[in-house]
């Protein structure tokens, strides 16, 4: 029997000019979604957009008002709103020692704050319609303690919190939420990571150290995953940390 999933029409997406959000907007697109891209990467994110056929608005996510402001612009230009992809985030290392006041903040801006501006905005029009999917993209990090990531590991945590608490409030409204919670993926958004070992190459040396399947994974394998809680075939799903990490936590 072939699975068939329905996905929303209209879908947001932040974080998507590199990484698992590019990866995750060309497969929305190819589905047939109509979508608004925000991202603070410009060039790529104009490109992607002509690309795809999408609407485009370059937004810096730490900036509350601008958010707020970038996300009533992309439910306007799609006519409305069926589904939210939260995926922007930044990666700040560091022991308690290490880390600056500054970098904890910032963290906390991107990975935590700006969820909570994109949802104070997207859910009311999602319960207009009835319902719709909130999807926030976290990390296995805010599940374990990660060596030397204070702000980064902690910011996570807390989005994890916020993921679940808003599924609680809002499952009556027939809004789904979810939190997407990556290991190591390959792409430039590790460069924190792969540094100590000499750079991407010398990790790739030791991965297998870490995760039980052996690599990183890809981009598509959680754009994948990433679409699939967007989609109705995760309809019964809210509330949960999605974890896809090659099994690092079991590890």
């Amino acid at each position: 029997m072939r699975i068939v999933a329905e996905l929303p029409s209209r879908i947001l997406v932040t974080g998507c000019a590199t990484g698992i959000g590019a990866s995750g907007a060309r497969m929305l697109a190819e589905a047939g979604c109509r979508l608004a891209l925000l991202d603070n990467q410009e060039t790529r994110l104009l490109k992607l957009a002509r690309e795809l056929d999408a609407i485009a608005i370059p937004v810096d996510v730490a900036d509350q008002e601008q958010l707020a402001r970038a996300v009533d612009a992309a439910t306007e230009g799609l006519g409305g709103l069926d589904a939210a992809w939260s995926n922007a985030g930044v990666q700040r290392g560091g022991d308690v020692e290490e880390a600056t006041v500054a970098d904890f903040d910032y963290s906390y801006m991107v990975n935590v704050r700006a969820h909570f501006v994109i949802a104070k905005s997207v859910i009311p029009h999602l319960r207009s319609n009835g319902g719709g999917v909130f999807l926030i993209t976290a990390s296995n990090s805010g599940l374990q303690p990660e060596t030397a990531l204070v702000p980064y590991a902690v910011s996570k945590g807390a989005t994890i919190a916020l993921a679940r608490q808003l599924a609680h409030d809002h499952a009556v409204d027939g809004v789904r939420v979810n939190a997407l919670c990556p290991g190591y993926v390959d792409t430039p958004f590790n460069a924190a990571i792969w540094h100590p070992f000499g750079g991407r190459e010398g990790f790739l040396e030791r991965v297998a150290e870490y995760v039980p399947l052996g690599r990183m994974a890809n981009a598509d394998e959680v754009a994948r995953l990433a679409c699939w809680l967007l989609s109705d075939a995760a309809g019964f799903m809210t509330g949960a940390n999605v974890v896809v990490d090659g099994g690092e936590l079991i590890g």
